[in-house]
């Protein structure tokens, strides 16, 4: 069986991130006293080449209300609003009613209200990511 490495961070230096030993997915800190890290660092200098890193998942996308409403126009706040309305849930026309909160872009929320005006998921987060961009002069 071949034993493999995967990097936790962009960086080679073996001495600076934790290594993921791929056959148990043991973690194996850069303490030189450690049997595993001196195993790892005879393969390196076997010539092997660790695996890269996961790429972590880009970041949703995140707006406050009042730059929602900036980006969108009339009629779309206005069904939005009436959509709010439609649900006759307290807490959501609360959230709504304060501008200044903060909602994410995969708020189920959110994309049940752009569903329910004719947006989909990936349009839902283009509009909030468009929107995050806005401020006051």
């Amino acid at each position: 069986m071949t034993i493999g490495y995967q990097l936790t961070s962009p960086t080679l230096a073996a001495n600076a991130q934790t290594i993921i030993r791929l056959g148990d997915g043991a973690s194996i800190p850069p303490d030189q006293k450690n049997i595993d890290f001196q195993t790892f660092l005879a393969w390196l200098a076997a010539g092997n080449t660790p695996t890269a890193p996961p790429v972590p998942p880009a970041p949703v996308p995140t707006c406050a209300l009042w730059q929602l409403q900036a980006v969108m126009v009339p009629a779309q706040w206005t069904a939005v609003t009436n959509a709010v309305a439609a649900l006759a849930n307290p807490a959501v026309s609360a959230f709504f009613a304060h501008g200044a909160n903060v909602i994410p872009a995969d708020s189920t929320t959110l994309l049940s209200l752009g569903a329910s005006i004719g947006l989909s998921a990936a349009q839902v987060t283009a509009l909030v990511a468009e929107a995050g961009a806005v401020s006051i002069p």
